[in-house]
C-alpha cells in the first residue's frame, strides 16, 4: 500500500472521529448506505438547509454502469466499491468539508461523484486499488465519463481530482498523471485562458456571459410577464444578480429586513449634497460568503453593499414588491416555527372539510367543476395580490357545482398510503392529517431550520426575503395558480433551483420565455454576471479599492481575478499628456503601456533617458518612430520591428533570441511553466521510443527549449534574456554566404 495513501486515510479517520462522523456506516451489497447511517454533509460541515446534501452511495455509479454494460454487451450488477475506494471517497469528503471548508454541494456533486466514477471504471477495467492506478485507467474513466455526460464536465472533474488529489498528494505509485491527460482541446482552452494574442482579446473572456444569452436574459426578466409565482421570485433574484453582482448564494439569502441607508455630511456637519457631494445612499443588507473563519460553523457573515444611484429606484421597487407578495408565506412560516404545526391557523382538534384540506395540501384553489374565472387568474398572475385568492376561494365555496374530479383522485391515492378514506364532502381531523403529512410527505415540509452565520448567530427561516411555495406543481399544470394563503409548504429559494433554471434545458427560463428557437436553447452561469459587473467597473475607471469593497473582498488582488478587460480597454483608462495626442495610435498604445508599468526593456529605457535629458517632445518623436519595435508575445516582450516581415522564428523566443525581454507578468510565467511541463512530458514519451537519429534530435530540441525557458524564468523584469544570443529575426546568418 502506498504510504501517502495510508497516511491520508489515517488523518481523515482521526478528523472524522473527532467530529462524530460514523466512519463505518452499514452498507448494502449494492453500495447504498443505510438511511440511519447516511452522511448528512450539510450537518457535518455546520451548514444550514435547504438544501441538504447526503453521501448515500458508495457503490458503482449507475450511469457509468449503464454505459459500460452497453459497450461490453453484458449485464453487470450494481455492487459496492472496494474498501480501499470507499475509504478514499470518505477521506476526501472529510478533508474537503472539515479541513478545506468546501461547501457540501461542491463535495457531493463534484468531489464524491468524480471519485465514484473513477472507482467504478477502474474496478471494472483492471480491478486495482487507488494507489495502483495507471494512466490508462484514468483515460478509460475519462472516456466513459464523456459518454455519460456529453458536455464534458464529468471528464473535466476526473482530471481535476487527479491533479488536486491523486497527483498533489502522491497517492498513486505510477503518478503524476495530469499532464498526460491533457488533450489538444484542453491545450487550446488553456491557451485562451492565459494569453491574449491581440490587443482586443479579453483576459479569460470565457468567464463572461455570452452576449446573446445576457441580452436575452435581460429582455426576459424586464419585459416578460412571469407565468408562475415561482418564476416571479426567480426573475426578481436575477434582477438582483444583474444590478448588484452578488454571488448566487448571497442573493438567495437576502433578508426581508434588507434596507439600510447612510447619511453623509461635510467637514462642517452640513448635508453633503449642498456641497456638491452625496447626502444619502442606499445600502443592501445581505450575508456575504467567503468572509469568515467559520468559527461558528457557517459560511456567511453579515455585510452591506452600497447601491449605485442609477440602480436605487429599480432595486428598491423590485425588493419591496417581493417583500409584499411573500408576506402571506412569511406569516405562515413564522407560525409553523413557533407552534411546530403544519396548519397553525387551524385548531388541531377541529374537523375540516376534505375539499379545504385538498387546497391546503396541493395549493390548487379549484375545488369545483366550474373553472376559476379567467380574469381572476390573470389578475393574480399580474399583481400576485393575495386578496385576489380570497375572491377565488369565495367563488369556489359558494358554487353549487359538483366537486372537481381531481379531489376524488387525490384522496384515493392518499388512501393507498394509509390516509383515511374520505370524499370531498367529508371532514378529517386536523391533528391526524398533520401527523400523516410528517410521516408520508416529509420532502414537502416547510423549511423551518434556522440559518447559521459564521459568528454562531442564527437567522430564522421566515426572516428571509425570497420565500416560495415549495414544490407547487399546480402552477405548471393547465394554467394553474397556487393559493399561497392556504398552501402549507413554504420554502426558501435555493441557489440550486436558480442554477438549474438558468442552465439550458426544457424547463429552464430560456426554454420557456425565449423569443426564438435559438434563444430557447441558451443558458448562462450566474457567476458570470459577477465577473461582468467587476469588469465593467474596471473599464469605467473605478478604483480597485472601491471595487474590492463593493464585492466584500479581503484584498485588491482578488478583484483583478475578475478583470477581463481587453488590453485596449485597460490602456484607454490611462490619461496621456496633451503633447502625446498627435502620436500615431500604436505609439499612444505603447506610451500608455509605459505609463502603466506593463512594459520595460531597451526601447523603454531609451525613451525614458531621452525624456529626462531632452524633454517630452523629443521622447515622443523617438517613440513615434520606434513604437513598431515593440510586441507582446506569450513569453515576454520583443523589441524587434516586424514592419516588413513577420517573425521568421514564429515567436519561439525561448530558443535564444536576443530580442526577448523578460517580464514579471503572471500570465507570461504561467505560459512558460506550462510549455516546460509539456516539454518534460514529451521527453518522457520520446525516451520510451526505440533509439535513433530522429529520437536524439527530438530530445536535444526539447532539452534546449527547457534550458531556454529556465533562463527566462530566472531573468529579472525588463532585462534581456539572451544578451549574447542570436538575432533570430534573421532567416539565416548572411555572413556564412559571403
Amino acid at each position: 500500500m502506498n504510504s501517502f495513501y495510508s497516511k491520508f486515510i489515517e488523518r481523515s479517520l482521526t478528523i472524522a472521529q473527532q467530529n462524530g462522523v460514523n466512519w463505518l456506516p452499514r452498507i448494502s451489497d449494492s453500495g447504498l448506505i443505510g438511511k440511519e447511517d447516511a452522511w448528512n454533509l450539510t450537518y457535518i460541515a455546520g451548514g444550514s438547509p435547504p438544501p441538504t446534501h447526503w453521501l448515500r452511495d458508495l457503490g458503482y455509479d449507475t450511469k457509468v454502469l449503464r454505459v459500460i454494460c452497453k459497450e461490453e454487451g453484458r449485464d453487470i450488477p450494481k455492487c459496492s466499491l472496494s474498501d480501499e475506494w470507499q475509504n478514499l471517497i470518505k477521506a476526501t469528503v472529510v478533508h474537503h468539508l472539515l479541513v478545506l471548508g468546501s461547501t457540501p454541494s461542491y463535495v457531493c456533486g463534484q468531489v464524491a461523484r468524480s471519485l465514484r466514477v473513477l472507482g467504478t471504471c477502474t474496478l471494472l477495467r483492471s480491478g486495482v486499488s487507488p494507489w495502483e492506478l495507471s494512466l490508462e485507467d484514468i483515460r478509460y474513466a475519462c472516456y466513459i465519463a464523456t459518454a455519460v455526460q456529453k458536455s464534458g464536465k464529468l471528464p473535466d472533474l476526473i482530471k481535476g481530482i487527479t491533479r488536486v488529489l491523486l497527483d498533489a498528494r502522491h497517492l498513486c505509485d505510477n503518478g503524476p498523471f495530469y499532464h498526460f491527460l491533457m488533450t489538444s482541446a484542453d491545450s487550446r482552452r488553456l491557451d485562451d485562458r492565459i494569453q491574449r494574442k491581440r490587443i482586443t482579446d479579453r483576459d479569460q473572456g470565457w468567464k463572461l456571459p455570452e452576449s446573446r444569452a445576457l441580452w436575452e436574459l435581460v429582455r426576459i426578466v424586464f419585459t416578460e410577464e412571469p407565468l408562475t409565482f415561482s418564476d416571479f421570485i426567480r426573475f426578481s433574484q436575477i434582477k438582483v444578480l444583474l444590478l448588484c453582482g452578488l454571488r448566487i448564494g448571497e442573493v438567495c439569502t437576502i433578508p426581508a429586513d434588507w434596507k439600510r441607508s447612510a447619511e453623509y455630511t461635510d467637514f462642517d456637519g452640513r448635508n453633503a449634497g449642498r456641497s456638491g457631494g452625496v447626502s444619502r445612499s442606499l445600502l443592501l443588507r445581505h450575508f456575504a460568503e467567503k468572509q469568515a473563519d467559520r468559527s461558528g460553523g457557517g459560511w456567511t457573515s453579515e455585510a452591506v453593499q452600497h447601491v449605485p444611484e442609477m440602480f436605487e429606484e429599480l432595486l428598491e421597487e423590485t425588493l419591496n414588491e417581493v417583500l409584499s407578495v411573500t408576506e402571506p408565506l412569511r406569516q405562515r412560516l413564522r407560525k409553523q416555527i413557533e407552534t411546530n404545526r403544519i396548519f397553525p391557523e387551524l385548531d388541531a382538534s377541529s374537523m375540516v372539510p376534505a375539499s379545504d384540506l385538498y387546497t391546503r395540501l396541493t395549493g390548487n384553489p379549484r375545488i369545483r367543476v366550474s373553472p376559476v374565472p379567467e380574469n381572476l387568474i390573470q389578475s393574480f398572475k399580474t399583481t400576485r395580490n393575495s386578496k385576489i385568492l380570497k375572491k377565488i376561494e369565495y367563488q369556489q365555496n359558494r358554487s353549487k357545482d359538483a366537486y372537481n374530479n381531481s379531489i376524488y383522485l387525490y384522496w384515493i391515492r392518499k388512501a393507498k398510503d394509509g390516509w383515511p378514506k374520505i370524499k370531498p364532502k367529508d371532514t378529517a381531523l386536523v391533528m391526524q392529517v398533520e401527523r400523516l403529512v410528517k410521516q408520508n410527505i416529509p420532502t414537502k415540509l416547510s423549511d423551518t431550520e434556522p440559518y447559521r452565520l459564521a459568528n454562531g448567530h442564527f437567522i430564522e427561516a421566515y426572516e428571509f426575503l425570497f420565500l416560495c411555495p415549495k414544490r407547487a406543481l399546480v402552477e405548471t399544470r393547465n394554467n394553474g395558480i397556487c393559493d399561497i394563503n392556504r398552501y402549507f409548504s413554504v420554502g426558501r429559494v435555493t441557489s440550486d433551483d436558480l442554477t438549474i433554471h438558468l442552465a439550458p434545458g426544457k424547463n429552464g427560463i430560456f426554454a420557456r420565455y425565449g423569443a426564438t428557437e435559438r434563444d430557447r436553447k441558451l443558458g448562462l452561469k450566474s457567476h458570470s454576471l459577477r465577473h461582468l459587473q467587476n469588469t465593467e467597473l474596471f473599464r469605467l475607471g473605478i478604483s480597485d479599492a472601491i471595487i474590492s469593497k463593493r464585492f466584500n473582498r479581503k484584498s485588491v488582488a482578488q478583484s483583478y481575478e475578475y478583470d477581463h478587460r481587453t488590453l485596449a480597454e485597460e490602456l484607454s483608462a490611462i490619461d496621456l499628456p496633451p503633447e502625446a495626442q498627435e502620436l500615431p495610435e500604436r505609439s499612444k498604445t505603447v506610451l500608455a503601456m509605459i505609463q502603466s508599468g506593463k512594459v520595460s526593456g531597451p526601447i523603454i529605457g531609451t525613451f525614458r533617458k531621452i525624456q529626462k535629458e531632452q524633454g517630452d517632445k523629443s521622447a515622443f518623436d523617438f517613440l513615434s518612430v520606434e513604437a513598431d519595435g515593440f510586441h507582446a508575445t506569450p513569453y515576454g516582450y520583443c523589441v524587434n520591428s516586424f514592419t516588413v516581415d513577420p517573425c521568421p522564428n514564429h515567436l519561439q523566443c525561448f530558443n535564444g533570441c536576443s530580442h526577448l525581454v523578460a517580464t514579471d507578468n503572471t500570465k507570461h510565467r504561467e505560459n512558460l511553466e506550462r510549455t516546460k511541463l509539456n516539454m518534460q512530458a514529451a521527453i518522457k514519451e520520446v525516451s520510451d521510443r526505440p533509439n535513433g537519429v530522429g529520437v536524439q534530435n527530438q530530445l536535444k530540441h526539447a532539452k534546449q527549449m527547457i534550458e531556454g525557458i529556465d533562463k527566462i524564468l530566472a531573468t529579472g523584469n525588463g532585462e534581456k534574456v539572451f544578451e549574447e544570443g542570436s538575432d533570430l529575426s534573421e532567416p539565416f546568418d548572411t555572413g556564412k554566404w559571403v
